[in-house]
């Protein structure tokens, strides 16, 4: 696992470290490594972590210590999760819920408006640019009728970024924000005015 050394973007140090910090919350982690996007462009962080540990490329995980299991997923085609799914449920420990299932705290809804929105970014922007774009909650009220007004903000380093995440006349990220809203109306069984914004980073003064 990665410290959050080397993440020059605010959004993604604040993952990481939101990441480490939840740790001892639970029983069992699992580390993501997406094989496809490690064949086109590798990143030469991990390479020299599996050189380090002295880890052969083809057995770089199945060696690599720390790990009890490791599982081959394709998420498009379905392939191992039935695996991954039953070795989760044979892990699980009995005992009763922290929270009540069907209560969801304004933390949780808060959380749940920014992954949902990310993931649509990503069905939208196959490029490397969503991992330099900074993502933000500026704004969360409940309305008088029962809505929730949600308003979030992408912050490009490059007007060029910017541009490519907006599309032509607002066309990408109109896109990106009608389907996330759909979701979220969907996920919270209320009434979503989703509003996103996308801007340039501030150039910081030297």
């Amino acid at each position: 696992m990665l410290g959050h050394h080397g993440f020059p973007h605010r959004d993604v140090t604040v993952r990481v470290e939101s990441a480490w910090n939840s740790v001892n919350l639970y029983d069992l982690l699992i580390v993501m490594f997406d094989v496809n996007r490690h064949l086109k462009m590798p990143d030469s962080r991990v390479i020299k972590l599996i050189k380090r540990l002295g880890a052969e490329v083809a057995k770089e995980f199945e060696d690599l210590p720390g790990f009890e299991r490791y599982f081959m997923v394709s998420g498009l085609k379905g392939k191992g999760v039935k695996d991954l799914v039953q070795y989760l449920m044979d892990q699980a420990v009995r005992r009763p819920w922290d929270e009540e299932p069907a209560t969801m705290t304004e933390e949780v809804m808060k959380t749940i408006s920014l992954e949902v929105v990310r993931e649509k970014m990503l069905d939208h922007i196959h490029q490397e640019i969503p991992y330099v774009i900074e993502h933000r909650l500026m704004d969360w009220k409940e309305l008088k009728d029962g809505s929730l007004r949600v308003e979030q903000h992408f912050i490009a380093p490059k007007q060029s970024q910017r541009q490519i995440l907006v599309g032509k006349n607002g066309s990408k990220i109109g896109r990106i924000g009608i389907e996330a809203n759909e979701e979220l109306r969907s996920i919270f069984k209320r009434d979503v005015h989703l509003m996103l914004q996308v801007r340039v980073a501030k150039k910081r003064s030297s």
